[in-house]
């Protein structure tokens, strides 16, 4: 049985980057960190990031891989 992880599932970092290239919050899977968003708020980059998460779990689904286990949900 494969368990259907949602991006809900997983934790997430959010910072600011005050580097003068970035000057932006960056959003960044914990679990999968190669998974990264950006947005001009705290808000918009934790829309931003669950967006590109549910992308690459789909993508993960159609592919036929399993993700990265999400650290707070309990393993079944």
């Amino acid at each position: 049985m494969t368990i259907m992880h949602e991006p809900k599932d997983y934790e997430v970092r959010i910072w600011y980057s005050s580097d003068p290239a970035d000057r932006c919050y960056v959003a960044q899977v914990i679990e999968w960190p190669s998974i990264m968003a950006h947005g001009d708020s705290r808000e918009d980059a934790g829309r931003q990031i669950e967006a590109a998460l549910a992308l690459a779990l789909e993508a993960a689904r159609n592919a036929g891989v399993e993700p990265p286990v999400p650290a707070l949900v309990p393993a079944a």
